[in-house]
């Protein structure tokens, strides 16, 4: 009874403890909850601006000075204009976007990316034609670039490249030099081109100049509707619209100006106000060169792209067949010091980024290489070309080539080779008449793999050869022009159907191929 009283009373002690830490607890859970601060204040915010190509060694300074203003971090991304607004529209992260034309700016209002007369424009450009710093002759008018072989621009669709478009047309020289241009992905990959010495010129901006010392102005374009604008926008997807509206409007201030003006740009007047446009130092308000292209409007060739991808292709799996039949041979047969290196590098492609691969291409066989030189001297030069985009591809999809002939070999039976010898063949006519019959199927199997591999080489391609319309510009650098273009979606979609077509019915006849040489083997390693 004792002990039952005494766990009674335990038991009451208990409750009354719990009940009399509630009754203290009580007024604060009642009490109602701390205010709710707004997204601006909050300590963790960080704010994401994307800004064009252009704009890349300047963006990060007015960045950080209005970071240290405000005391938000920004982190700012880099990219084509046209690239940037694509992905203004799809991703929920961002917060400004600052534009090389006013008609992607255009373009997300459209969208309902940026609210309607809240774009700023807070800085102007002049478009150049650049030559190497030690080239001698001069460029006086857009007459001379036509005696050039190439002239580097950037895409189509980017800023850039339409800004020089139409600045050539105007020049009454566009449709001489059209055959001549060579694409880039944005202006720094036309400067970095002409930089390198693979172009004698480019078109580009007089910024991009001022920031390289390897080039140099020639001479000055004039624009379709005067200099070219630079505009900024908070986006609606902001998780902080005050502060990307106070990051906007800090680029109208005269810090900012002097930041721009150092950088070479032409600063906006100070205080301009989000929705107007006065630009007194370069004129009246701008509109873009032209608008962004419209469906059907696009240059970008459906067949001709299908026609030379399937072309590149072909002479990738053409022109690698002997050397990957070599390399799967001496792999399979043969024991030797240095193997192990030999296989490393044929593999190198395989796991290297195609633009690295194709930035060693460019460097081995560049202008300004001794055997790039030579090629040149030749009449074969290799970048821009046709053969340049089938050497890309030849060699990103080599490793698959010689992996495939390497395990043919591997299956054929060595007895048989032996049997051959024993009757008077030599190691030659063996090779010719009994082991590459055997393995025949499996390096045909290979073939087609790198066939299909080859169709969607884009890396390498673009960095060596260029986009060339009607030259280089295969399926996956079509799809990538497309990709820029708000009315492309049909022409892309067309080049989808006919590459993910194309690649299915190779891969069908690679899985056929391999299957009978399986068989093949098996049937005769039975008898």
């Amino acid at each position: 009874a004792g002990a039952t009283r005494r766990a009674s009373l335990a038991r009451r002690a208990l409750v009354a403890l719990l009940g009399w830490q509630l009754a203290l607890a009580g007024p604060a859970v009642a009490a109602p909850p701390a205010p709710h601060l707004p997204v601006a204040a909050r300590p963790d915010t960080t704010l994401l601006v994307l800004s064009a190509a252009s704009l890349a060694d300047v963006a990060p300074a007015l960045a950080e000075r209005w970071s240290a203003t405000s005391g938000v971090p920004v982190r700012v991304s880099v990219d084509a204009t046209s690239r940037l607004a694509q992905q203004a529209v799809r991703r929920s992260d961002a917060d400004v976007f600052l534009s090389a034309d006013e008609a992607w700016i255009r373009w997300l209002e459209e969208r309902g990316g940026v609210e309607p007369s809240r774009a700023v424009r807070f800085a102007g450009n002049a478009l150049v034609v650049a030559v190497r710093a030690e080239e001698e002759r001069d460029l006086v008018t857009p007459q001379d670039l036509l005696g050039l072989p190439r002239v580097a621009l950037a895409g189509e669709n980017v800023p850039a490249g339409r800004y020089a478009e139409a600045a050539l047309r105007r020049a009454g020289v566009w449709e001489a030099l059209r055959p001549r241009v060579v694409r880039a992905g944005s202006v720094r990959g036309a400067l970095e081109w002409l930089a390198r010495g693979e172009v004698p010129a480019a078109v580009v901006y007089r910024t991009d100049v001022l920031a390289e010392a390897r080039v140099r102005e020639a001479m000055e374009l004039e624009g379709p509707d005067g200099p070219v604008g630079y505009w900024a926008a908070p986006l609606r997807t902001s998780d902080a619209p005050e502060l990307a509206a106070s990051f906007v409007a800090s680029l109208t201030t005269p810090e900012a100006a002097a930041v721009l003006r150092s950088a070479g740009f032409v600063p906006a007047a100070p205080g301009t106000e989000p929705g107007s446009v006065p630009y007194p130092e370069a004129g009246s308000s701008i509109r873009a060169a032209s608008p962004p292209p419209s469906p059907g409007a696009s240059t970008v060739s459906v067949r001709s792209a299908i026609v030379r991808s399937l072309v590149v292709a072909l002479w990738a799996t053409l022109l690698g067949f002997v050397p990957a039949v070599c390399l799967g041979w001496v792999l399979a047969r043969r024991e030797f010091r240095g193997k192990t290196l030999l296989s490393t590098v044929v593999m190198i492609p395989l796991v290297l980024p195609p633009v690295v691969t194709g930035f060693l291409l460019l460097t081995a066989l560049g202008s300004g290489s001794p055997l790039g030189n030579a090629l040149a001297r030749m009449g074969l030069p290799v970048p821009f070309t046709l053969a340049g985009a089938a050497l890309a591809a030849l060699v990103v999809g080599a490793p698959l080539y010689v992996m495939a002939a390497r395990g043919a070999f591997e299956a054929v039976d060595p007895h048989f080779e032996e049997v051959s010898w024993t009757l008077g063949l030599s190691p030659g006519r063996t090779f010719l008449r009994v082991t590459l019959p055997l393995a025949l199927p499996g390096i045909v199997a290979g073939a087609v793999l790198a066939f299909a591999r080859a169709l969607g080489e884009f890396g390498a391609t673009v960095v060596l050869a260029g986009n060339v319309e009607g030259e280089t510009r295969t399926i996956a650098l079509a799809v990538y022009t497309l990709l820029e273009s708000p009315g492309g979606e049909r022409a892309i979609w067309l080049l989808v159907a006919a590459s993910v077509t194309i690649s299915l019915l190779a891969l069908a006849g690679y899985e056929l191929l391999s299957r009978r040489q399986r068989v093949r083997l098996e049937d005769r390693g039975g008898r």
